[in-house]
This record gives C-alpha cells, structure tokens and sequence, in this order.
C-alpha cells in the first residue's frame, strides 16, 4: 500500500459520512442552506454555494432525530478551507470549537455506526 493510500486509509477511519441538510450562518448573520458531508471528532465538511474564507467563523444548524424527536444542533466552527468541488459546490472542511458535552455524544454515536 502507498504512503498516500495508507494516509487516505487513516483519514477515512476518522471521519464518518454524515449527510443532512443544514443550515450554516456565517460571521456576517447570512443564513445558508448546506449539506454536510462528513464529521469527525474535531470537524465536518459540507458542501455549500458560496466560497468561506480560512479562519471565518461561522455556525452549522444540524437537524438530528434522536430517539424519534427532531432536535437542532448548533455547531460552532472555523472554516479550514473551501475549494469548488465540481458540480456539487464548494467543499467546505470546518473545525470545531466549544462543543458541548451533549454535541460529542451526537458525534461519539455517529462515529460508533
């Protein structure tokens, strides 16, 4: 296995896909419909029409059923990077910050699936 197989392999092993429909509001109070791709235990991706700048903050409204009630996650988070990912937009990589206990049991149970 190359070296780059080997890193794409333990990338994978730490991240789960995650694909909902969010709403994500950035620094500025614009609201925007994305759509996660995957989330990990320090971050998600999503996939969004508009291009985030490295460092901009912004938050991720989640919308999760647990135990058959919808529930709303807010995530808080700082944009990585964000680059055109073809068709499907741009491809944003986002960091956590100050997540709640409550948000790494949602993200503990993700992982676990």
């Amino acid at each position: 296995m190359s070296s780059s197989s080997m890193q794409s392999a333990a990338i994978d092993s730490n991240r789960r896909s995650w694909q909902k429909k969010s709403q994500l509001v950035d620094s500025s109070g614009g609201e925007y419909i994305v759509f996660t791709h995957d989330i990990s235990h320090t971050g998600m991706s999503l996939f969004a029409d508009k291009q985030y700048q490295s460092g901009q903050l912004c938050k991720v409204n989640v919308p999760v059923f647990v135990d058959a009630t919808l529930r709303h996650y807010r995530f808080d988070c700082r944009v990585i990077f964000s680059s055109l990912c073809g068709m499907q937009g741009f491809r944003t990589k986002l960091e956590f910050m100050n997540l709640p206990p409550e948000h790494k049991t949602l993200i503990q149970s993700v992982m676990a699936r």
